[in-house]
């Protein structure tokens, strides 16, 4: 029969309650801990708080502590139900048939994909908790919350950091020019790195794509001083908004026309098919405007593998059919200069604002530092800024590596197929969280091919 123990607790952390009660374990082989908690969703409006049950299954064997763990919304109808768990019943079995996962401190926690919808394509979470959406951990079948998973084991899975990891997620731009253009805007905290891992052919042949970053030096020479350039560079957007503003107009008609909301994203066929019908000399002096205002701006060539860094006050804009893993700091934060269609998230662009503030000197991408190389391995930092760091990491086909501990956490993202992470294969563009907890982390590179993959630590 297992040994089973309800707390409830006012504590915000389930953990300590977990510690005092593993101090006192003795002969017990498995036993439940359940503990209900407040939890505080931070990422809402007035921040509500609703109650949550963490299930900690404990297993004591030559003097260690496994712990696995699930965590849920609390109901009594779940207390009572793992309560009723016979020694025959499997602790997984149970979670299972409540569609929960099973999860440790001692294995990665797998990190499921949460699709975004843009004006220009989608943004891919992993790690994203806003109110547009919040990440979730587990397994296809078997998930939770993210916030909700890191609550229950703070300090063993995220060095207590859980309300500020770092943002992984992948930019997936459309291939429609123009229509898969992202804003151009910058960011006053926020800091981000780009890797590419697809460049659409059929968007562009020759397999080099671009990212609009910065501005064009030349044309800058052009004008008297830094404080002229600006001003012309903001004339030219305002001239190009003014005329934006009339397209949306009548795009926004046509929306309501077929049933759409006026800030609903649609698809890229059905844009593309209500702006045929706009007014042939509208088009063309929207396109000429447009080519006016990006005349200012610098295009940056981007290839399969290029990193961009990306630092505050910059303005920049991925292309279309342009796709990226991207990780930056966790500040929602952003000043839009122009955006090449109606933006569906706020009324006003934030041009004079941004063009106070944005940086018109050159920024040079940083050479990547090599950490560690042989014959079979690679490692190379991408990026270091202030708050964290990304490294990529190849390896030669068969190659096995141990990654240390980390000192906090750390963020693993798969690009290419073959890569076994801890036992469990790690599809492409499928992500871990890498606990505190976990002394090490085994890699094997299961294909003849070379296996790169990316890893975040925060700084």
């Amino acid at each position: 029969m297992l040994i089973c123990s309800l707390i409830d607790t006012d504590r915000a952390n389930p953990e300590s309650v977990l510690d005092s009660h593993i101090q006192q374990l003795a002969d017990e082989k498995k036993s439940l801990l359940l503990v209900t908690y407040p939890f505080e969703q931070y990422w809402l409006e007035n921040q509500p708080v609703l109650r949550l049950l963490a299930i900690y299954c404990l297993t004591v064997e030559g003097g260690t502590v496994d712990i696995e763990f699930t965590v849920t919304e609390f109901s009594q109808q779940v207390v009572s139900s793992i309560q009723s768990i016979k020694a025959d019943i499997d602790f997984s079995q149970w979670c299972h048939a409540q569609f929960l996962p099973v999860l440790s401190p001692d294995r990665p926690v797998p990190l499921l994909s949460l699709n975004i919808p843009k004006p220009w394509g989608q943004e891919i979470w992993y790690t994203g908790i806003e109110q547009r959406g919040v990440a979730v951990a587990g397994y296809k079948t078997y998930q939770a919350s993210l916030p909700y998973v890191l609550s229950a084991l703070p300090e063993r899975l995220c060095a207590a950091q859980q309300r500020s990891l770092i943002l992984l997620k992948i930019l997936d731009p459309l291939p429609e020019e123009v229509l898969g253009d992202l804003y151009f805007e910058l960011h006053q905290e926020k800091r981000e790195v780009y890797v590419v891992t697809h460049i659409d052919k059929t968007a562009w042949p020759a397999g080099k794509g671009g990212i609009k970053f910065g501005f064009n030096q030349d044309k800058r020479q052009s004008f008297v001083s830094e404080t002229e350039f600006r001003a012309g560079f903001a004339e030219a957007v305002k001239r190009y908004e003014v005329c934006r503003r009339q397209v949306d107009t009548l795009i926004d008609a046509m929306r309501v026309k077929e049933g759409y909301g006026l800030n609903e994203p649609v698809s890229a066929k059905m844009l593309s098919g209500w702006l045929a019908n706009i007014p042939d000399q509208l088009a063309q002096q929207e396109k000429a405007l447009r080519a006016d205002m990006d005349a200012f701006t610098e295009t940056l060539p981007l290839s399969v593998g290029d990193v961009v860094k990306v630092p505050c006050l910059t303005p920049h804009s991925l292309q279309h059919g342009v796709r990226t893993v991207e990780f930056q700091t966790p500040v929602y934060e952003r000043l839009i200069l122009s955006f090449t269609q109606k933006v569906l998230t706020q009324q006003q662009w934030d041009t004079e604002a941004a063009v106070e503030l944005m940086s018109i000197e050159p920024e040079p991408q940083d050479s990547h530092l090599s950490l560690y190389k042989s014959e079979g391995i690679n490692i190379e930092r991408i990026v270091d800024f202030d708050d964290f760091q990304v490294q990529r990491i190849t390896l030669a086909g068969g190659i096995e590596y141990r990654l240390p501990a980390a000192e906090s956490y750390g963020l693993l993202m798969a690009i290419d197929e073959g890569l076994v992470v801890s036992g469990s294969a790690l599809a492409p563009e499928r992500a871990v969280l890498i606990p505190k907890a976990l002394a090490e982390v085994e890699l094997v590179n299961t294909s003849p091919e070379k296996n790169t993959f990316l890893l975040a630590y925060p700084n």
